[in-house]
């Protein structure tokens, strides 16, 4: 039941035993509350509850980041959302863990949690046990003028532990001073003190539950510069590693779309800084890791259509003609897919995981063979791919064929990837103004890129539709509409590219990468 504005709850906390008897055993909840109180108030026992939650969150922990904990209770089969003071809850439905949003039911919890989420799953992270018990607290003319409610936790996976005690005193209309005497009572007595976060941060701050640090690197401007390289790519690696397993598992997509900037990451740092790590090995293992590169592109491919099939339905006069295209993208997803996890099973990747790791151990530990530094390897390569990215850019008209805008495209993403391997070194305001500049144009060289794809890809996909007798009239018009839509936005594209690069790669531009390193 809502508690009446202006009634402020006090959550005490402890982290250490409360008290015992005399002969060192622990007292009782009640006898602890009794003892504090003294002859001015008397406990009466309401009730006990015992719940058990299985927490949950996406795998790069999108919900606690939201400033949300989402927690699901078996015994009344409720999926509860947490953000602040306030709670909301809904039945969970009969499913199951890991979970997209989409098998949720509809309910109060699914639109807080909807956005947050995004494509991303669901998965357990921690179960936990809590027992809660209530107490009335009585003055001596025997009026309930405070509630207590003692609660004690524990993790049970993925490790045993403890939770501190939380002890919150409730106060009632027209005692809000006897409130504060019982509180002021509680801490004179025991070993409670304010509380400073709420149950679910306390469980948070559990060594192993939260959201690991973002950051990978431990780049030093005067690092010896095959050392930082190494270092950003056993980071790379790290992350190639940690997604394969969501991929095998097809838990989401996001999870390709994450080992996959990893692995792009890894192949512009080879070919960029490559010639930094000793003779030979940058070429070796580019190889590899283009193979690995276009064995996981056709099934993020046609995940990209999948996810883009309500935004494509926006865009159409019949979007019930998209119907039988969507089967026929899932359809060849499946094939894919499989042919994806065999080659992630497979020794060759095996092999090029633990190779890498040892070769990149062996540089990190050995002396380093070069003089250059960190910082004065990013000032020299950062600059030179600008450089590259601005002739390309001044070279396109509208005449120009689009191998040359799609080599800038590439330019431009060779140089984002090296401002995040940089970006520990960079000053961060210029950081952010040349990660504006650059998303920007981006966005222009990507709508120009989708625009000729995807129009070259749905001709290919209606021709195995008509091959496979499984496409209508209906959903053929509606794959031209498509189509048609798809080269007008190339067109814009370009025309915005033509007009316009100077605004995204001239003086402006080249002032903040001039900035990056000045610090």
């Amino acid at each position: 039941m809502p508690r009446p504005a202006g009634l402020n709850s006090i959550v005490l906390t402890t982290s250490v035993e409360l008290l015992k008897d005399d002969l060192g055993k622990p007292l009782s909840r009640e006898a602890v509350l009794q003892r504090a109180f003294g002859d001015r108030y008397t406990v009466q026992e309401i009730g006990v509850a015992v719940e058990a939650m299985t927490h949950l969150d996406t795998a790069d922990w999108r919900l606690r980041k939201n400033g949300i904990d989402l927690a699901f209770v078996p015994s009344s089969g409720q999926l509860v959302a947490y953000r602040g003071s306030w709670r909301v809850a809904q039945p969970a439905g009969s499913v199951s863990w890991p979970a997209l949003i989409s098998t949720i039911p509809d309910g109060p919890v699914r639109d807080v949690i909807g956005e947050a989420v995004w494509v991303r799953a669901l998965l357990p992270f921690a179960t936990s046990q809590d027992r809660c018990d209530s107490f009335a607290v009585l003055n001596a003319d025997a009026k309930t003028v405070a509630r207590v409610r003692w609660r004690e936790g524990s993790v049970q996976t993925p490790q045993e532990r403890r939770l501190p005690v939380r002890v919150q005193v409730d106060p009632l209309r027209g005692y809000a001073a006897d409130a504060a005497k019982v509180e002021r009572r509680l801490t004179r007595a025991t070993p409670l003190a304010a509380a400073r976060d709420t149950w679910f941060e306390a469980l948070w701050a559990m060594p192993g539950l939260g959201p690991t640090a973002t950051e990978r690197f431990g780049m030093q401007r005067s690092q010896a510069a095959d050392l930082a390289v190494a270092d950003a790519l056993l980071g790379y690696l790290a992350e190639i590693e940690a997604n394969v397993r969501g991929i095998v598992a097809d838990i989401d997509t996001e999870y390709l779309h994450e080992f996959r900037v990893a692995v792009r990451r890894t192949r512009s740092v080879l070919k960029l800084l490559g010639d930094v790590l000793p003779d030979g090995l940058a070429d070796r293992m580019a190889v590899e890791f283009r193979w690995l590169g276009d064995v996981t592109s056709p099934t993020r491919d046609l995940d990209v259509y999948l996810l883009g099939i309500d935004d494509m339905a926006q865009l159409v006069a019949r979007p019930g003609g998209l119907d039988a295209f969507a089967a026929h993208v899932r359809k060849r997803r499946a094939v894919e897919h499989r042919t994806l996890t065999r080659a992630l099973k497979s020794a060759r990747f095996v092999e090029l995981c633990a190779n890498w790791r040892i070769e990149l151990a062996a540089v990190m530990s050995a002396p380093s063979r070069h003089r250059e530094t960190a910082a004065q390897l990013a000032e020299e390569r950062l600059h030179q791919i600008f450089r590259k990215a601005t002739k390309r850019a001044r070279a396109i008209t509208r005449e120009s064929p689009s191998e040359q805008v799609h080599s800038l495209r590439k330019t431009c993403k060779e140089m984002r990837y090296l401002l995040e391997v940089f970006k520990p070194l960079c000053d961060p305001k210029a950081y952010k103004d040349v990660i504006s500049d650059f998303k920007e144009l981006q966005g222009v060289l990507g709508d120009f890129q989708d625009g000729e794809v995807q129009a070259a890809a749905l001709r290919e996909f209606a021709q195995e539709m008509m091959s496979d007798n499984s496409v209508d009239a209906d959903t053929l018009l509606v794959m031209g509409e498509l189509s048609a839509r798809f080269e007008v936005r190339q067109r814009r594209a370009r025309d915005t590219l033509t007009d316009r690069h100077e605004m995204y790669l001239g003086n402006r531009a080249a002032a903040h990468v001039d900035r990056l390193l000045k610090v």
